[in-house]
């Protein structure tokens, strides 16, 4: 029982222990203050004063005071504008806004002096500001009247320094440092605020009002002098622009010259070459009928000397009877004397029937030397021959019996005169039937005939024509440039050149020939083109008229096609070629729109291109690249006959190192006619150069 009562006693005894201790603890707990990184405190009253920075301490009520110091940095902003606006050393006013980054300086002494000069005011930055700002303003009233306005402008952190040098003391006397200083608004006050009876702001207003007005002075003659260089640079550009332009022009017109110039040739080329071809033919085709005929001479001549061969022997077998006949008659005559009176009749008949039957044989010789009137040499080359032979047989016989001889000497006297006679009767004949032949011919094949007579001694005529010129030392050409519609003219002071465009050429052409007509027409008339007044059109129609044939041998040329046709034409070749250049990994499409003599200044390569070969290289190469488009962007097209030049400009585009690029350029295509459509034969494309 006893036990038990100490039991209890000592458990109450350490209950009432446990419960005083806790609510020690617990009295403790509420009466300690800890401080902070951003919190301080200064502790005073019993035991004296103490800062506590980072640890803590027991503040008993009554005996202990405690003061909490802000240990953040605080931003405390000054705005001076307006009527509080701040002097400058030149007297103007400015606004500022300038912002004090302060805190309370970490040591034990600047923590006490906070606390003692500022008290729970680091708690309030407005608080605190309104006890410190008039020392802020000071110190930039200070800082401002030493500089001028533009001075604090260009030199603002001088001003800064200025300022946080001649407040830094004072805060420290508070237990303050000044961090930095900004100058966060600077501007001139508005005139408004200046008070023209202030003897400051009446200085400063002058200064202000004679300074706006020589800027604005100073502003209002540059504006004007900007707009006067502006109108000048207008006018200079838009002078250079027409100038361009007009050089562009100028070089189209001379391109397109020197195109018309190069057609003109390769056409008089052509024609000459036409024409060479033509006699050439017409020389080939005598040659052949001159042989056929010489063939048909040599035949005729091979039968004739055949039929002279039989006459000849005919003629010997007939003089040797006569010879046996003669023999005979003249044994005959001697045996009977008395019958020579009957023997020499009946011989001198047997003569005259000789005689009667050479002269038969020599009809049928004269006509086959008839038929032979051509070859006049080779038959009298014959019958000399023949003569001959008869000529042989004669004194033969003439050995044998003079008499007989002498007759027949006498007989060949006379078969060659007869003989000679037939020659020129048929020489005659033989004229005779040429003339006839020749009278025969169609009147086309006249003039034929006459014409390339007549166009054989155009060339002398010419020839006699310049002789004179020859006599000249000396020839001056005068230019009168642009005497005539502004172009430039020729030696004859005529405008040749198409400079001002088709008409201007057409016009050009047409008084050249005016000019140069009496010479032209007296050179046509020379030559026996001579139709009344007008030997050119003599000229052109004995042209015509010159190959009668002509329809027959040559296929009509198709006549010019309509300028509506024609430009539609050329229009839809350009957008060929752009789609062909189009279709990608293929070259054979876009070259087969190329003439085999044509000529390519190409975008892409440095040196022309006038083979097939190098023109399909080229664009093997460009086809490669699978984007490569061109677009055309405007076009000109211009028809000169069988030829036409299309010109504007088009844009390429392609990929390069992944990146798609467009090239502005321009293109001029030069086009010519031909069976199986429009060819190019010149194409020129460059990029666009850039503007002066």
């Amino acid at each position: 029982m006893i036990n038990n009562t100490n039991l209890l006693g000592i458990a109450f005894l350490v209950a009432i222990l446990l419960a005083g201790a806790i609510t020690i603890g617990l009295i403790l707990a509420r009466l300690y203050q800890r401080a902070s990184k951003d919190r301080a405190f200064v502790r005073t009253g019993l035991g004296g004063q103490k800062v506590v920075m980072d640890g803590g301490a027991v503040c008993l009520p009554v005996f202990h005071e405690l003061i909490w110091v802000n240990m953040n940095t605080l931003k405390l902003e000054v705005h001076r504008s307006g009527a509080d606006s701040l002097f400058t050393k030149d007297r103007m006013r400015v606004d500022v806004i300038v912002a004090f980054f302060v805190r309370c300086i970490p040591t034990v002494e600047g923590i006490a002096n906070a606390a003692q000069t500022l008290g729970p005011r680091t708690l309030d930055p407005e608080a605190l500001k309104e006890l410190v700002e008039d020392k802020f303003v000071d110190a930039l009233r200070a800082a401002s009247v030493s500089m001028t306005m533009q001075e604090l402008l260009d030199k603002r952190q001088d001003f800064i320094q200025g300022v946080q040098n001649a407040v830094a003391e004072d805060l420290m006397k508070n237990g303050l440092e000044l961090e930095s200083v900004s100058l966060t608004r600077f501007d001139q006050t508005q005139k408004q605020f200046f008070n023209a009876d202030n003897a400051f702001d009446a200085e400063g207003l002058t200064g202000l009002t004679e300074a706006t007005q020589l800027r604005a002075k100073e502003r209002n003659e540059i504006e004007q002098n900007t707009q006067v260089a502006i109108a000048k640079k207008n006018f200079e550009a838009t002078q250079q622009k027409l100038d361009i332009e007009k050089n562009q022009r100028f070089a189209t017109l001379v391109q397109q010259q020197e195109i018309a110039l190069r057609e003109a040739e390769q056409q008089a080329q052509v024609a000459a070459t036409q024409a060479q071809r033509k006699r050439e033919a017409e020389q080939a085709r005598i040659d052949a009928e001159r042989q056929v005929k010489e063939a048909e001479v040599l035949r005729d001549q091979a039968v004739q000397q055949k039929q002279i061969d039989s006459d000849r022997t005919i003629q010997v077998a007939t003089i040797e009877q006569q010879r046996t006949t003669e023999i005979a008659g003249q044994e005959k005559a001697i045996m009977v004397a008395r019958k020579s009176e009957e023997q020499s009749q009946a011989e001198a008949r047997a003569n005259e029937a000789r005689a009667e039957n050479v002269k038969a044989e020599q009809l049928v010789i004269t006509a086959a030397a008839v038929a032979e009137a051509q070859r006049k040499k080779e038959v009298e080359l014959v019958e000399a021959q023949r003569e001959a032979q008869k000529q042989a047989i004669a004194i033969t016989v003439a050995a044998e019996a003079e008499k007989d001889a002498a007759q027949n000497q006498a007989l060949a006297v006379t078969t060659r005169a007869a003989a000679n006679l037939r020659n020129y009767e048929a020489e005659a004949e033989g004229q005779k039937r040429i003339n006839e032949a020749r009278n025969s011919l169609s009147a086309a094949l006249i003039d034929f005939d006459l014409t390339k007579e007549r166009l054989r001694t155009i060339p002398q005529a010419l020839s006699e024509t310049v002789r004179p010129l020859e006599k000249i030392g000396e020839v001056k050409i005068i230019d009168l440039g642009g005497g005539l519609s502004g172009r430039a003219g020729g030696g004859n002071g005529i405008a040749t050149g198409p400079v001002g465009g088709p008409m201007d050429g057409l016009l050009g052409s047409l008084l050249a020939y005016r000019a140069n007509a009496p010479v032209i027409d007296r050179l046509l008339a020379e030559a026996g083109f001579d139709s009344g007044s007008n030997p050119l059109q003599a000229l052109v129609s004995a042209t015509h008229s010159s190959a009668p044939h002509s329809s027959a041998a040559h296929a009509e040329l198709p006549g010019p096609a309509k300028p509506e046709q024609a430009q539609a034409e050329i229009h839809a070749a350009l957008h060929e070629w752009t789609e062909a250049l189009a279709n990608g990994h293929d070259e054979r499409p876009v070259t087969a729109l190329y003439d085999k003599d044509a000529t390519l200044l190409a975008t892409f390569d440095p040196k022309p291109l006038e083979t097939p070969g190098e023109i399909a290289a080229y664009f093997h190469k460009l086809t490669q690249n699978p984007e490569l488009t061109a677009t055309v962007q405007s076009e000109k097209i211009d028809l000169f006959g069988d030829a036409a030049v299309a010109s504007g400009l088009y844009t390429f585009s392609y990929r390069k190192d992944g990146q798609l690029l467009e090239l502005p350029a321009r293109y001029t295509f030069v086009y010519r006619k031909t069976p199986h459509g429009w060819a190019i034969v010149r194409h020129h494309s460059s990029a666009l150069p850039e503007a002066l």
